[in-house]
């Protein structure tokens, strides 16, 4: 999962590890505490895990955040986080997997799906603004995504992003997004709007990029995007009867929720109005559930409908994916009163603060905390929000 809390320990370890030895070699930077990142849980005081983690900002949260903000009009907010994101990155062009909330001290594994939040919440603003603000992040996060493919054309997986540079893995989730930013990207070098929706026409390519280098990565690009397609369609789509899912990744027939979701996008954006109607399809008839009671305050008396993370896994509803899915379903049409009905519900549990995560507590990763992601998902699914179906 997106924001995997069994890092926990490790993660913080790392940032009092890097923060003492900064002070300690003399190399401390002169920075400000002032929170430039969102937290990414509101957990209860006095939670022994919410404690260790408050004030933590996952990259994947703040990322997704940015890019709601932008395409609900807060161009402003959405560009002070990116600001924060174009000034921490490391040197090869990557975010770490979090920070605190100031940016001071990054840690967590390098991974895919994150990069590619963080490069798809820069295309948003860009296609709103038409400003190269932050071409130096965009064109950072394309080069470190694309040294991260599989290119031997033997091996399975041939033009897929691999999850990091410490696994072998290709994630579907990851190259879903990994996709959808590149596809992004072509548009922005183009001169195409970047956002079929919301976007409009700009001036073609980024700014500090010379011709050669920005006809070379223009390329580069291209390619990624066609690679990636032909290896879904191989390897990560399974059509089965009537029956239709995406594979957690290669060779890993595990179905997640967000995936399903994404895919239904990438469908749509390829015209496979049918195969996104089936997946859909499959997705009802294994993910979702109803009638379930959520252990919070004003909660008593009233019952909610979602869908799970994954096919076998944790028996929650999880509502960042069951917001990913409202914005799937919203793009094929498909009636949307009784799964609005929750969502409304549920987010006033918690309101003014952020919706819930999930239903009841289970296991490491999911909490009944108030939580960054679902916001951002919740403004994404009911707005004109068009950049994954590039």
């Amino acid at each position: 999962m997106r924001a995997a809390l069994v890092f926990t320990c490790v993660l913080l370890a790392v940032v009092a590890t890097t923060a003492k030895s900064s002070r300690a070699g003399g190399q401390e930077r002169d920075v400000t505490q002032t929170a430039r990142l969102v937290q990414s849980y509101d957990a209860p005081a006095g939670d022994p895990l919410g404690d260790r983690i408050r004030e933590r900002a996952w990259t994947y949260d703040s990322a997704v955040t940015a890019t709601a903000r932008a395409a609900s009009g807060d161009l402003d907010g959405a560009g002070a986080l990116l600001d924060a994101f174009q000034e921490i990155r490391r040197s090869d062009g990557a975010l770490e997997g979090s920070y605190d909330l100031a940016g001071n001290y990054g840690a967590g594994p390098l991974r895919s799906g994150n990069q590619a939040w963080v490069g798809l919440a820069a295309l948003q603003w860009r296609a709103l603004t038409c400003s190269g603000r932050h071409d130096r992040l965009i064109e950072g996060v394309a080069r470190w995504l694309l040294d991260h493919r599989v290119l031997d054309e033997g091996s399975p997986g041939f033009g897929l992003v691999r999850g990091g540079p410490d696994v072998s893995w290709a994630s579907t989730e990851h190259n879903l997004e990994a996709r959808a930013f590149f596809a992004g990207l072509d548009a922005t070098f183009a001169g195409r709007p970047v956002d079929p929706v919301l976007g409009r026409p700009c001036q073609p390519g980024l700014d500090g990029l010379s011709g050669d280098a920005a006809r070379t990565l223009a390329d580069e690009v291209r390619e990624a995007v066609a690679r990636i397609d032909r290896a879904i369609d191989a390897a990560l789509f399974v059509r089965s009867g009537g029956a239709a899912y995406l594979r957690q990744g290669l060779a890993d027939d595990v179905r997640p929720l967000d995936v399903q979701a994404l895919g239904i996008l990438w469908l749509l954006g390829r015209g496979r109005h049918a195969d996104a109607q089936a997946v859909s399809r499959t997705a009802d008839a294994t993910l979702w559930v109803e009638g379930r009671r959520v252990d919070w305050p004003g909660a008593v008396g009233q019952t909610f409908g979602g869908y799970r993370p994954f096919v076998s896994g944790p028996d929650v509803v999880w509502m960042e994916g069951t917001l990913m899915m409202r914005l799937a379903k919203a793009r094929l049409g498909r009636d949307l009163a009784v799964l609005d009905d929750s969502i409304d519900r549920w987010v006033q549990l918690s309101a003014p603060r952020p919706p819930l995560q999930v239903d009841r507590a289970a296991g490491e990763d999911y909490h009944v905390w108030p939580a960054a992601a679902p916001a951002a998902w919740l403004a994404l699914s009911r707005g004109d929000f068009a950049l994954l179906q590039q």
